[in-house]
């Protein structure tokens, strides 16, 4: 009896295996896909930087000025990663982001709140064309949220004033919250807790008239 010799599997066409090569670039996005990157601010609703309420008289043109400067932060926080502490380690979200650098949003923060505590000045964090009657600067040595969710801050800060017979006033402060830092969410609460801890501490020390 003769056997029949086995028969070779049919080799895929051509139209399939351009169909195959389409579709395997799909199924791997598909497998490797994450969820969306959510992205927070510090202060609801947006905060408009050095913004006059559209209620507010126009400014006089003798209003003192106060130049907010960048807020300096360490170098490891000034991104747009939102980070906790555990122990020594700095762990980065994989779905959370500031909306823009933290050292941009801390500022914006800052300058906000007080131009809402001190109306009598015109307080902004952009270039001005003449000198303002002062500066602040506000340096951040430590913002620190750990996963068990204690929170902390250590700052100094200095008012500058334009005219050189007034002093130079310097604080520091070390601020503490507590909270939930489950959720990049809550952790961004947190953050924004100290923050205006520290905007509290300036506008209280701020010379008056």
């Amino acid at each position: 009896m003769m056997t029949r010799p086995p028969s070779r599997p049919s080799r895929p066409t051509h139209a399939a295996r351009m169909a195959l090569s389409a579709l395997l670039p799909m199924l791997v996005l598909a497998g490797c896909a994450s969820p969306p990157v959510r992205f927070y601010t510090l202060g609801a609703p947006a905060i408009a930087t050095g913004a006059v309420p559209v209620t507010a008289s126009p400014l006089a043109t003798a209003t003192p000025v106060v130049e907010v400067g960048r807020i300096v932060l360490p170098d490891y926080l000034d991104g747009q990663d939102i980070v906790v502490r555990a122990g020594n380690q700095i762990e980065r979200s994989a779905g959370g982001r500031w909306a823009s650098r933290l050292s941009v949003g801390a500022t914006d923060l800052i300058t906000a709140r007080l131009a809402q505590a001190r109306t009598d000045l015109f307080v902004t964090d952009q270039p001005q064309p003449l000198p303002a009657t002062w500066r602040l600067t506000v340096n951040i040595s430590r913002l620190d949220v750990t996963r068990d969710g204690a929170a902390a801050l250590d700052a100094d800060w200095s008012i500058i004033p334009h005219d050189p017979h007034l002093p130079i006033l310097r604080s520091r402060a070390s601020l503490t919250q507590s909270g939930s830092a489950a959720t990049d969410g809550a952790v961004a609460t947190l953050t924004q807790a100290l923050l205006d801890k520290l905007a509290d501490r300036i506008v209280a020390g701020w010379p008056k008239g």
